[in-house]
């Protein structure tokens, strides 16, 4: 992962909003033209001093000044970029795709009516088949909710984070409401999961107490972290082991998991504390609310 390099303190005035370099610039003026000549009045050897910081209170405000105007055009630039749409292409008919319910209740849109001038040939969007990279190329936050949809079609009911600070849990399930009879901690890594992610979840779980934890990664897991999940109530996943689960279940009810995992934009990451879609930057993601949200995700021989 790349380090950010250090800012100075202009650059951080320009990333900030603009009005915070104009609060700046009148204080030093009024720092520089009366402050300091009013401490350096009573003694006789600095009076020349005072005489030039009052002579030399206007650099303060047309400096910030210039650095205010800078900033208000480089952050509404950056609004603008963040929200401009981008174009799809469209395709040639739109098929009736299955919508999921987070709570467990599916909702199908009705069918659109057919045109007779539409040509007998159709060419389908595409769409990945069921597959260790097409699991992988799933963004962080679409593979968590892939997770959650699993085990509602196996007749859990699935509650997820929203977004913010999960306290290690992903998924909780229930057979009956209130009390969770599992949770689940989703990781989309490219890298092996170790013993410390695992040992982890078995700390939440004793908080939570929640007698079983699963673990399901579209990695894989460390031998450390394999045996540590053995000698606790701890299921582990791996991308492949996930797979044949979601393969187990009926055709029907895998082609609606792969309508809503491959629906849209599925590969951008979403903001952990947001929860919107990153926007792409030279070397990183961004959240498209900075300056507020500083959210990045650097991007180092990662699948994007």
């Amino acid at each position: 992962m790349a380090r950010k390099r250090k800012q100075s303190g202009i650059d951080v005035l320009i990333r900030s909003p603009w009005w915070i370099s104009s609060i700046l610039g009148i204080v030093g003026y009024i720092v520089l033209r009366w402050l300091i000549p009013s401490f350096f009045a009573s003694n006789p050897f600095l009076v020349s001093l005072a005489a030039m910081s009052r002579s030399l209170a206007w650099l303060a405000p047309c400096g910030f000044g210039v650095i205010a105007l800078i900033s208000f055009f480089a952050n509404k630039r950056t609004e603008d970029q963040s929200f401009t749409p981008q174009k799809q292409r469209p395709s040639k008919i739109t098929r009736p795709e299955p919508s999921f319910n987070i709570n467990g209740q599916d909702k199908w849109r009705n069918a659109p009516s057919f045109s007779p001038s539409i040509p007998d040939v159709i060419i389908p969007p595409y769409r990945p088949t069921w597959g260790i990279e097409s699991l992988r190329s799933l963004e962080w936050k679409r593979f968590e909710l892939l997770c959650a949809k699993y085990y509602e079609a196996t007749g859990f009911k699935a509650v997820t984070i929203a977004s913010g600070a999960d306290g290690g849990i992903d998924v909780k399930l229930f057979k009956t409401m209130p009390n969770p009879i599992a949770i689940v901690q989703c990781k989309a890594w490219s890298k092996a999961v170790t013993v410390k992610e695992v040992r982890e979840l078995l700390g939440v779980m004793a908080h939570e107490k929640v007698a079983r934890g699963i673990f399901i990664t579209n990695g894989s897991y460390t031998p450390d972290a394999i045996a540590f999940g053995a000698s606790n109530p701890i299921q582990l996943l791996d991308g492949n082991s996930f797979l044949r689960k979601i393969q187990d279940l009926e055709s029907a009810v895998q082609d609606k998991l792969m309508a809503f995992a491959f629906d849209g934009d599925y590969k951008t990451p979403t903001c952990a504390s947001c929860g919107i879609k990153l926007v792409k930057r030279k070397t990183f993601w961004g959240c498209s609310n900075f300056p507020r949200c500083r959210t990045t995700i650097y991007f180092k021989n990662t699948r994007i």
